[in-house]
């Protein structure tokens, strides 16, 4: 059971990406971009596919891709053993930064960030996951080329949040 009222633990450092961006594909790619493609690490559920879930293809499901570099394939293992359940943005004031946690049976603080286009995209994250009834993925790749992928993941948080 997942227990929202433990503290959010650091992710450990060693498995630190060398970036992240947050990210969106349409509902109607989504399955067709990567069901069939050669990832070391896959987690899509077929009741989580966007036409199984009722949700427009022309709707934005949003997402998160951590670049990894030679961290990729060690991040991606760490993540599928901790069972990803979403990814979510936490705000805070800008003074303060917000931030983007891993929800699993534990919860991990990915990314701290107090850029207010930082913050923006966040809120747009979080919109367009409103929108897509919760629906969204996280991704791990070595670099931004968009050739090699070592983890994805479509996840589903509450819609309601």
């Amino acid at each position: 059971m997942l227990d929202l009222q433990r503290p959010p633990q650091p992710l450990p450092e060693f498995l630190w990406g060398d970036r992240w961006r947050f990210a969106a594909a349409m509902a109607g790619d989504i399955t067709e971009s990567f069901v069939e493609r050669a990832i070391p690490i896959k987690q899509m559920p077929e009741k989580l596919f966007p036409l199984n879930l009722g949700i427009a293809s022309t709707i934005a499901i949003p997402g998160t891709i951590v670049y990894a570099g030679r961290r990729s394939m060690q991040l991606a293992r760490w993540l599928a053993e901790q069972k990803p359940l979403s990814v979510t943005y936490v705000a805070a004031e800008v003074e303060t930064g917000g931030g983007l946690l891993l929800e699993s049976d534990d919860r991990w603080i990915l990314a701290t960030f107090r850029d207010r286009e930082v913050i923006e995209a966040a809120e747009i994250y979080e919109m367009r996951k409103k929108e897509s009834r919760g629906l969204h993925f996280l991704i791990v790749q070595p670099d931004d080329s968009g050739m090699t992928y070592s983890g994805f993941w479509l996840l589903r948080s509450s819609p309601d949040k």
